[in-house]
């Protein structure tokens, strides 16, 4: 079903189904591909793996599992992002918590707290304290902030043509964001993936928003025409999926990895 801009949003919790408490390292399932070796990078407060590509699962139909999420259950201090394999959800973990966003039948986001999923393609890191900054008064849409977060970063004491993870948090004039509800098992293409977006709009909402940014690695972990990649968790974690547009509010604060 497809869920058109500014619709109501209704919410569904669902049941836990985590498996990997009693479980530890890779983990396989039966749509799982070949195993793949994250790529890792080290920066100042923090480590940072990639694994997969967006436009391999969005360009070539590469939809299977690259990671098995159970295999990241143990990590402290871990913050990640990305899409559940074929497409039918979103991934969101902020400071270890995980939130699986699907749209459900009715038309409903279901939210599970569950590291139970394959991702196609991930990006997540380890960040043991955060540095928080003032967002200025002129940075209020995606498009500012995708310009302040490199200026910010820099100032704060990171190398910005390393890939950093952010955070924002506080409560948004409005999030424009998506969940990815792919039915059926016909093959994918970046024309069909615009049709399996599921578009929302919520206002004035708690939030941690989980944010990637990276000069070179368009296409990669962050979307081919951005330098950030931003998925958000409700503070109480019913409601989460990618951002894709934005009205921060003067109560919003940004964080980078303490330097």
């Amino acid at each position: 079903m497809m869920i058109t801009r500014r619709t109501v949003l209704k919410i569904g919790l669902g049941l836990c189904g985590c498996a990997a408490c009693n479980r530890s390292g890779p983990v396989g399932g039966p749509g799982m591909a070949h195993a793949a070796q994250p790529t890792n990078v080290r920066g100042t407060g923090y480590d940072l793996y990639f694994v997969g590509a967006q436009r391999e699962t969005v360009m070539e139909g590469k939809l299977a599992a690259a990671l098995d999420l159970r295999s990241l259950a143990r990590t402290a201090h871990l913050y990640g992002i990305g899409p559940i394999e074929q497409l039918r959800g979103e991934v969101t973990i902020a400071d270890s918590r995980p939130a699986l966003a699907r749209v459900g039948s009715d038309g409903t986001i279901q939210v599970s707290e569950s590291f139970d999923v394959g991702v196609p393609f991930f990006v997540w890191a380890q960040v043991p304290a955060w540095q928080t900054i003032p967002i200025p008064s002129q940075v209020r849409s995606f498009t500012d902030l995708e310009d302040f977060v490199p200026q910010a970063a820099g100032l704060a004491g990171h190398d910005i043509s390393k890939p950093l993870p952010f955070l924002l948090r506080g409560r948004s004039d409005l999030i424009e964001f998506h969940v990815l509800n792919r039915i059926g098992d016909e093959p994918h293409d970046r024309e069909k993936h615009k049709k399996i977006q599921a578009v929302f709009e919520s206002a004035h909402v708690d939030a941690v928003m989980v944010g990637f940014y990276s000069p070179a690695q368009r296409g990669i972990f962050t979307p081919m025409d951005s330098t950030i990649h931003i998925h958000f968790c409700s503070a109480d974690n019913k409601m989460s999926g990618h951002v894709q547009k934005l009205q921060v509010a003067d109560n919003m604060s940004l964080a980078f990895p303490s330097a």
